[in-house]
This record gives C-alpha cells, sequence and structure tokens, in this order.
C-alpha cells in the first residue's frame, strides 16, 4: 500500500505521528518529508471536523477524538494491509512492506546482511529494518519480525524461532597481553583489567562453563555504554573483554585480538526470530536467511591455542625481564 495514498494514506501518517509521538520520526519512517506528513494529518482533521493531536514545541499527543480515532484506524488499516498481503502472494511470491525490528549490534552485524540477501533476492518486496535496543510490541507496532536476544521465549499467538546460540568471547589484544600475562583461571580476572559495560553500578560478567554459571566481579579503568566501542577499546589494549562471537569474529582471524579462557564461552540467552502464524511468504523467506547467516558464524579465534597465547606471554615477560623492569599490574577502578 503506497503511504501516501489518498484517506488509507492520511490515516497511516496520522497513527505514525501518534506512534512515534513525533512528525519528523513519522516521515522518516513513512520515506516522506515533515511537511507531507503534517499536510495528511491536516486534512484528515479537516475532513473529520475533529483535532485529533495537541501539538507542542516539544510533544505531539492525541486528544480524545484522537484516541478514539487511533484505536479504529489501527485495526482497519491491519485489515487492509493484510488483505493486500494476502492477495499479492498468492502466487507465493515474497512482496510487499516487511517490517523487522533487531537489537542494534545483532541487527548490524547479523540482521542487516540477511535483509539485503532478501531485498536482493526479491524485489517486490519493500522493507523496514529498525534496529533499536527497545522491546517492540509487533500487534501493536505492525512488525512482521522481531528479532530478540533471550534465555526463552514463550509469547502466546506467535512463533518463536531459535536461530543460533548467543556465544560469547573472553578477549583481549596481543599488546596487553604481553604486557600483563594470560588469566588461566576465572579468578585471575580479579588481577586484570576488565572493559565493561556501564549499564550496572557494580561490573560483573556471567560466564558459563564447565562448572556451569558463574558470576565474576570485575573492575577496570574503562566503561562505555557501547558496545563497538568496548570492542575497539579491547583492538587498542585498553584490556579484557566479554563480547559477542559475532562482533570479534574478524578481530579474532586477524590477530588483532586473541580468545582467553576459551572454555568460559557459553551464554544461557540464544537469538530468536519472533512472527505471527500463519507467517506469509515475505517473512518464511526473509526468517530462512537469517536462519541461514546466523548458522555460518563461527566462534571463530577457538582454534588459537593455548600453548600460541603461552607463548606470547612469555615472550612479553622476556621483555619486561630485558627492559629491567617487572610488568605492573593493572590500574583497577574502585
Amino acid at each position: 500500500m503506497d503511504p501516501a495514498s489518498g484517506h488509507l494514506g492520511e490515516m497511516r501518517a496520522f497513527l505514525e505521528v501518534a506512534r512515534r509521538q513525533s512528525f519528523s520520526a513519522a516521515a522518516k519512517a513513512l520515506g516522506l518529508t515533515s511537511s507531507s506528513v503534517s499536510k495528511q494529518v491536516a486534512r484528515l482533521e479537516e475532513r473529520l471536523r475533529a483535532k485529533l493531536l495537541k501539538r507542542t514545541t516539544r510533544r505531539v499527543s492525541l486528544t480524545e477524538a484522537g484516541h478514539l480515532y487511533a484505536e479504529r484506524a489501527d485495526r482497519i488499516l491491519s485489515d487492509v494491509e493484510e488483505a493486500e498481503r494476502a492477495v499479492a502472494e498468492l502466487d507465493g511470491t515474497p512482496r510487499g512492506a516487511l517490517r523487522i525490528s533487531a537489537p542494534t549490534v545483532l541487527g548490524t552485524i547479523r540482521v542487516a546482511p540477511a535483509v539485503l540477501a532478501c531485498r536482493a533476492r526479491y524485489p517486490e518486496l519493500r522493507i523496514d529494518l529498525d534496529l533499536t535496543d527497545r522491546l517492540v510490541d509487533l500487534v501493536a507496532e505492525r512488525v512482521d519480525v522481531a528479532v530478540r536476544l533471550a534465555a526463552a521465549i514463550s509469547p502466546a499467538s506467535l512463533v518463536a524461532r531459535r536461530l543460533a546460540d548467543d556465544l560469547r568471547v573472553l578477549c583481549a589484544s596481543p599488546r596487553y597481553l604481553r604486557r600483563h600475562g594470560t588469566p588461566r583461571r576465572l579468578e585471575d580476572l580479579a588481577d586484570h583489567d576488565c572493559i565493561t559495560l556501564n549499564m550496572e553500578p557494580v561490573a560483573r560478567w556471567t560466564l558459563v562453563g564447565p562448572e556451569g554459571e558463574r558470576v565474576i566481579p570485575v573492575s577496570g579503568t574503562f566503561r562505555t555504554s557501547d558496545t563497538m566501542t568496548l570492542r575497539d577499546a579491547a583492538v587498542a589494549g585498553l584490556g579484557l573483554a566479554n563480547l559477542p562471537d559475532y562482533l570479534v569474529q574478524e578481530h579474532l582471524e586477524s590477530g588483532a585480538l586473541r580468545r582467553v579462557l576459551p572454555a568460559y564461552g557459553a551464554s544461557q540467552r540464544a537469538s530468536f526470530a519472533v512472527y505471527a502464524a500463519p507467517a506469509r511468504a515475505a517473512v518464511r523467506v526473509f526468517v530462512e536467511e537469517l536462519a541461514r547467516v546466523m548458522k555460518g558464524r563461527g566462534a571463530a579465534g577457538a582454534a588459537r591455542s593455548d600453548p600460541e597465547e603461552e607463548s606470547s606471554s612469555r615472550q612479553g615477560r622476556q621483555e619486561d625481564k630485558s627492559s629491567g623492569s617487572q610488568a605492573a599490574r593493572p590500574p583497577r577502578a574502585r
């Protein structure tokens, strides 16, 4: 359905503004200009002879009439879109709109390639990929497929297809390991500079290994809210990091990072594709492509042997001795 066509276009524009509480955000989602969206909403209000939105300099909210209209308009638009999709895919060819939501980092590295492959293979698809760490409501936001990281998912009336385990990699740069040595036991992490996310007041890593799940308090001199920056800090030699395998695969293969404590590479979580049943053709082909991409990932760096790491560590200690100084322990954050 053309988002800018007639009464349905006005309805779609209004619902996007109501959902996102912003004309500019709605325009971006619809692929239109802010002025075009504003004009459509104005035409709708004029035709209905009712004010649907309250506008201020900071936000947009619904009036009482707006709430009433949005509730019914959402059902109408969903029915229209579903009818169009059903007719369009009678011949089994994926086409029409496909809205996908995925976590930011996983979406960038794993989901986006699957989206691009589907779009190249099925040119009649119109794909809207939203990368957000917010938990979206598939029904309310009309999302066709949501990719989620969780220990388990049991959604009512939705399908949750398990795509891949959430594998973790404890790693550091060769430079860091030469200077500070390679940890051999979990207890050794207490003597290392650990780069962490600053989501929690006290940094701790949940690691799953031969003895099951362990929660290890860690500390370091650098924290960040961004996972990509955390990886870059590890490459730069700032310390040890606990990262998803897909985020460091290339760096492990190139040698920019080395894996440590490889027995602790599991997680209790997995990635899932969540969608409504029965799945239409566009959803089915995308989920299949996504599953293929996710299964193709490797726990890169796992083959790097401990002897190599030991050799690097030994070499670093020899270098420190020859310079007449012993490698100092990294400073620890308090």
